[in-house]
C-alpha cells in the first residue's frame, strides 16, 4: 500500500442546508450542534446561508414573535378577570384595555370565554328566578296545606 493508497483523514462534513434545518429545530445532536454553533461565529457567509434557510422554511410564520405572542395568548385576560369586567368591577383602564381587546382585537379566544360567562351569568339567573317564583308560590298555598305545611 503505497502513501496514495492510505486512507486519508476525513474532516468534518459539510454544513449543508438540511444541517441547517436540523439546526433550527434543534434537532442535533451535540457534537453536531457544537461543530454548526461554531461554524456560524466563525463565517458570515454560513450566517446569511442560515438566514435564507430560516426565511424558506414552511414554519416560518409560526416562529416569528407574533405567532409565538399570539399562540401564548400573552394578552389575553384570564377568565376571572373577564367575570370581573363582566360585573364591571375592575379598574377603568384595565376595563378599557378589555374592551379593547375584545372589540378591536376581536380576540376569538376572549370572545368565546365571555360569551360562555354571559350564557352561564344568565343561567343562573334564571334560576335564582325560577326558585324564588317556586318559593312565593309555596308560600302563597301553604294555608292551603294545613298543618302539615306549617311543620316543614
Amino acid at each position: 500500500m503505497t502513501r496514495d493508497d492510505a486512507p486519508q483523514p476525513r474532516g468534518p462534513a459539510a454544513i449543508d442546508d438540511a444541517l441547517l434545518q436540523d439546526y433550527l429545530v434543534d434537532q442535533l445532536p451535540p457534537e453536531d450542534l457544537a461543530r454548526v454553533e461554531k461554524a456560524l461565529r466563525d463565517s458570515a457567509e454560513l450566517r446569511e446561508r442560515l438566514e435564507d434557510v430560516r426565511n424558506n422554511r414552511d414554519d416560518f410564520q409560526l416562529h416569528s414573535l407574533g405567532a409565538i405572542w399570539h399562540r401564548s395568548r400573552l394578552t389575553c385576560p384570564t377568565r376571572q378577570q373577564l367575570g370581573s369586567y363582566l360585573l364591571d368591577a375592575l379598574d377603568p383602564e384595565l376595563a378599557e384595555y378589555f374592551q379593547f381587546h375584545l372589540d378591536v382585537v376581536e380576540c376569538p379566544f376572549c370572545q368565546a370565554n365571555l360569551a360562555d360567562l354571559e350564557a352561564q351569568a344568565q343561567a343562573s339567573t334564571a334560576a335564582q328566578a325560577s326558585k324564588s317564583r317556586q318559593h312565593r308560590i309555596l308560600r302563597s298555598s301553604q294555608h292551603l296545606l294545613g298543618d302539615e305545611a306549617k311543620e316543614h
